[in-house]
């Protein structure tokens, strides 16, 4: 996969899933970035992408959503 973005619970390892900053300032803009980023990715590669970077437990709902349900759920929780 080229230019290959970590997950977010690894890029701000200390933000937790809910929590204001994935709602402005820097959490905001990379989430974006990687609902877009991970929403071009074919089926083949998000399958293998999840099992490179399998999720913690306090990100249980994050797989298995769809780019269009992740940026609902960032919407929803605002």
């Amino acid at each position: 996969m080229e230019n290959e973005m970590l997950p977010p619970w690894l890029q701000y390892p200390d933000m937790p899933l809910g929590s204001i900053g994935w709602r402005m300032g820097a959490g905001e803009d990379y989430w974006y970035r990687f609902v877009d980023w991970y929403g071009r990715l074919t089926e083949l590669e998000r399958e293998r992408y999840r099992r490179r970077y399998p999720k913690p437990e306090s990100w249980a709902v994050f797989w298995p959503y769809s780019p269009e349900k992740l940026e609902a759920y960032a919407g929803k929780n605002a």
